[in-house]
């Protein structure tokens, strides 16, 4: 099942972020407000929290990523017909980021849900300690409308020396305008369980990533053709 997910870029004001990595400065990659699962039954909203600084800069304080399902209108009385996709008013749980779990603080998270709703992943543009974060939905008790929005629960960070062969590590040293995020070129694919996901990378090696444990296994470790029905 390969993932094919809808993505809505928008562009945002000029931020002023701080990383670790060396980067020549550059025109700012378009940003993604929203992503849905592949089967459309859910969608993820991006809100960052900006703090101003002098001039026309900003400081992201803190990027909440919220999690919607869609409306299916149980009443009959309330039933639209119509090829529009409509999604609920309540967020059914959210993950938020800043200076106490994520450094920088990503002003413009890309993300992945799984068809399920259960598990968020966000990938790191800045691969330098993580390159993906595993979240999932914590357990709800009684009605969700009822309780209020659930926060996730972290699983893991997968870094980029678990995903990449060993002699492609160096080329992530140094960024310029020109170089390529990690995943480019690459694809995800969620398994059909939305317990697994299998990143191949832009030459072909893959990695497949237990959502559940974070725990990774490399194909060309164990010589395995992995793929996903």
């Amino acid at each position: 099942m390969r993932l094919n997910t809808q993505i809505a870029p928008v562009l945002v004001p000029v931020l002023v972020l701080a990383c670790a990595m060396p980067v020549i400065a550059g025109p700012l990659p378009r940003c993604v407000k929203a992503v849905s699962s592949k089967n459309g039954n859910f969608l993820v909203i991006s809100d960052a929290l900006l703090e101003p600084e002098h001039g026309n800069g900003a400081r992201v304080q803190q990027v909440s990523l919220q999690v919607f399902p869609k409306e299916n209108f149980i009443n009959a009385k309330d039933r639209v017909t119509s090829p529009a996709t409509y999604w609920a008013n309540w967020v059914q749980w959210s993950v938020v980021l800043d200076s106490r779990n994520s450094r920088p603080v990503p002003g413009c998270p890309l993300s992945l849900v799984t068809d399920d709703g259960e598990f968020l992943i966000v990938l790191n543009v800045h691969a330098t300690d993580s390159a993906l974060r595993i979240y999932r939905r914590r357990d709800h008790i009684g009605d969700p409308v009822r309780a209020g929005p659930d926060h996730g629960v972290f699983i893991r960070d997968i870094t980029l020396r678990e995903i990449w062969p060993a002699d492609k590590l160096a080329e992530v040293q140094i960024v310029t305008d020109e170089t390529q995020q990690w995943f480019a070129g690459g694809t995800f694919e969620f398994s059909t369980d939305c317990r697994l996901l299998l990143h191949k990378t832009r030459w072909g090696n893959t990695v497949r990533i237990n959502l559940q444990d974070g725990s990774v296994s490399r194909n060309w470790e164990l010589n395995l053709p992995w793929h996903f029905q």
